[in-house]
């Protein structure tokens, strides 16, 4: 067996004798004589090695041989600096960086941030437990640049950002983090935004420092249907920007076309601070059975179930649940309980809470999301059934990682996908070693290429990112298409512009459709603030037009249940009445299953239908511009489930919206977000009647 082999198949109460120590450390001395500190042998000795140290597997009179192949990695978060003399000392100082806590970056985070702090742009191909969140947190820590810009793929992750920028800079910057949040260009400020919101804002900016994370997503062959708003919010902040940073795993190479591929220096490194045991079970016979074993040889140790859809994590959690799997939990059967009363008895969710373990998918509500994440990362939870929008827009980590289903959604994932994946076992200073578990064939490695499609040839992209483009920067081709497209469409430019993201071929058949209305029953669509029974009806029927040909789900399906569930969310006061009744009217069968639709319906009222009704309003004004027609007071209804919207932006905050609507006769009528946190955070709960040790762990997490 090879030296590293020894390592790899180590066990726990296996002990490591000075000499295969010191072979192991040679083996890795000899790969760094011949190449740099990122040599893929050496670091993973080096980890595994300091995860022995920790488990007390290495002999004493090592542990100082150890420490000295750790800095000769530039692993200087782990290491012991008084292990060393003075002049090394101060080498590992220079890369600590203070934010809430003394923090030290590893020798390849300090090389680009030297770079960073030099005013290069860069884009960075790393892996996941790289630490480039921490990049960004030193920069600014060392720079202070006046204005801001991140950009980030998910919601989940803005409100994860917002607290980390305001426990590290609050004390210096603002940070902003909705469309309707005030921005003063005098005050330094941090936007942290998607590029959806990120568009929505219309500042005139002026960017110190522009951030995306997760640039992979720009490319269309990601298959992410949200690649075209990303690709116009880069070029819409480019050119403001004097500086740019775009981080991402796994890539070989970005394409940023002729104009931008000299201004950014591209660094791909594979230096990583974890490494990975890969078991393979994909011959097994009896997937469950095969799982289930798995899981329980874990024992309490944190384990992430990466399933493909949000039916199958919930059919996986039930299937646990059914099989006896259960945790300790101090706080798990308090919040099943609460989870019961607050949203519905017949959740299942509440089920696996019960016994330490929860789920997290895109239909889960923000706040609960981000609950079941923190109980997980504090080892409350100790099994985290999720989907891929927790594996591509949360930070977490674990010390297993279960990859259960092959698919994300109905697709199979591709060799990216899958590295993503495996990148959430370990995590810098929390495992140095995790554990992947594989129940089907991995798919074949291949090298990931980025390509940018309106930076390198706009003419040639989508109809609606060719309508974005200013016509100077398009070729003859491309303005040609950009003159035909109104003519060919029969759509004006400015609807091609500002909605041609659902579609131009889908936005035409809107258009078709609601002329035939217009000319049938023109009262049916226009009108102004909210609208009657038989109008609501109408725009459903729009609505769902829309949700169908992009297959997203609403929840119900017909135009009247739409409508008389758009009625009754505006009635009906509180969300778990509303649960109860959509559950018991639609699914009298089966309320777990109308509970999930629900929040399917609710999840279609704060995006896909505000959206279809913005680009109804603005069809309606092209074909009768005469016409009062006013469409806003609704759309913001719907997308704050027709409550104020501090209740909904509390929900991004932490605070469930039944316990938001529960603190509003405390509170005085707040004005934002901030203002309802600060009046919160003047109550005593525990002396206020009607609120358990579950609403008081919740509100002070939210206020930290």
């Amino acid at each position: 067996m090879s030296e590293i082999g020894l390592l790899r198949s180590i066990g726990p109460d296996e002990a490591l004798t000075s000499g295969q120590v010191f072979d192991v450390i040679f083996e890795a001395g000899s790969v760094l004589s011949e190449s740099d500190r990122e040599a893929e042998v050496a670091l993973e000795i080096a980890i595994r090695l300091l995860e022995a140290r920790r488990n007390g597997q290495v002999p004493k009179d090592c542990i100082q041989a150890v420490e000295f192949l750790a800095e000769e990695c530039g692993l200087y978060p782990y290491i012991e600096a008084e292990t060393f003399g003075l002049l090394t000392q101060t080498v590992i100082e220079a890369h600590a960086v203070q934010l809430d806590e003394k923090l030290y970056l590893h020798s390849k985070q300090m090389q680009i941030l030297l770079w960073l702090l030099d005013g290069d742009s860069v884009v960075l191909s790393a892996p996941t437990s790289f630490g480039k969140s921490l990049l960004v947190d030193a920069f600014l820590a060392r720079k202070r640049p006046h204005t801001v810009v991140v950009i980030l793929p998910t919601i989940a992750l803005i409100d994860e950002t917002r607290r980390r920028y305001g426990r590290n800079f609050g004390d210096f910057y603002k940070v902003i983090t909705t469309v309707a949040d005030s921005y003063n260009p005098e005050q330094p400020t941090i936007f942290v935004l998607t590029q959806e919101r990120f568009l929505q804002r219309k500042d005139d900016l002026k960017i110190d420092l522009l951030f995306v994370d997760e640039f992979y997503k720009l490319d269309p062959s990601r298959g992410d249907t949200r690649y075209e708003t990303l690709n116009l919010a880069l070029y819409r902040a480019l050119p403001v920007a004097k500086q740019s940073f775009m981080a991402g795993p796994h890539i070989r190479n970005i394409e940023l076309g002729p104009k931008w591929s000299g201004n950014f220096r591209f660094v791909r490194t594979d230096y990583r601070t974890v490494t990975v045991n890969v078991v393979d079970r994909s011959e097994s016979q009896e997937l469950f059975a095969t799982f289930l074993s798995d899981l329980n040889n874990v024992g309490d140790e944190s384990s992430l179930v990466f399933t493909a859809t949000p039916n199958t994590a919930q059919r996986l959690m039930d299937q646990l649940v059914d099989s006896g799997i259960a945790y300790e939990s101090i706080l798990g059967p308090q919040l099943a309980a609460w989870v019961e009363r607050n949203y519905h008895p017949a959740w299942p969710v509440a089920r696996g809470n019960q016994r330490g373990i929860a789920i997290h998918h895109g239909r889960l509500p923000r706040s609960l999301g981000q609950l079941f994440v923190h109980l997980f990362n504090t080892n409350e939870i100790k099994v985290l059934i999720c989907t891929s929008t927790l594996i591509e827009g949360v930070n977490t980590s674990a010390a297993n990682v279960f990859i259960y289903d092959k698919k994300i959604n109905r697709a199979d994932f591709d060799f990216f996908s899958f590295a993503n994946i495996r990148g959430r076992v370990g995590r810098m200073m929390r495992h140095f070693i995790g554990n992947v578990f594989l129940y089907h064939q991995p798919p074949k490695e291949v090298e990931t290429d980025v390509q940018v499609p309106i930076l390198n040839d706009p003419g040639s992209s989508t109809d609606f990112l060719v309508m974005n483009v200013a016509p100077g920067e398009l070729s003859t081709e491309g303005r040609q298409r950009q003159e035909n497209l109104p003519l060919a469409t029969g759509l004006s430019a400015h609807v091609l512009r500002e909605h041609g993201a659902l579609g131009v071929e889908l936005l035409a058949a809107l258009r078709d459709r609601i002329e035939q209305v217009l000319n049938g029953n023109p009262e049916l669509l226009v009108w102004s603030g909210f609208p009657d029974r038989d109008q609501r009806k109408a725009i459903a029927e729009l609505a769902l037009m829309v949700a169908h040909k992009r297959n997203e789900p609403t929840g119900v399906h017909s135009p009247g249940m739409i409508g008389w569930a758009w009625s009754l969310l505006g009635s009906i006061r509180t969300l778990p009445k509303f649960l109860r009744f959509f559950a018991g009217k639609f699914f009298t069968d089966d309320r777990a299953a109308g509970v999930d639709a629900a929040f399917q319906f609710l999840q279609a009222c704060e995006f896909s239908f505000p959206r279809t009704l913005a680009a109804v309003e603005a069809i309606v004004l092209d074909l009768q511009p005469d016409s009062e027609v006013a469409y806003g007071p609704y759309i913001v209804g719907l997308e704050t489930w027709f409550r104020p919207p501090w209740m909904k932006e509390l929900d991004e905050a932490g605070i469930p919206l039944p316990l938001a609507e529960r603190l509003a006769p405390h509170l005085s009528t707040p004005s934002s977000r901030a203002d309802a946190l600060n009046q919160i955070a003047r109550l005593d709960l525990r002396q206020l009647e009607g609120f358990d040790e579950v609403d008081y762990f919740i509100v002070s997490l939210a206020l930290r």
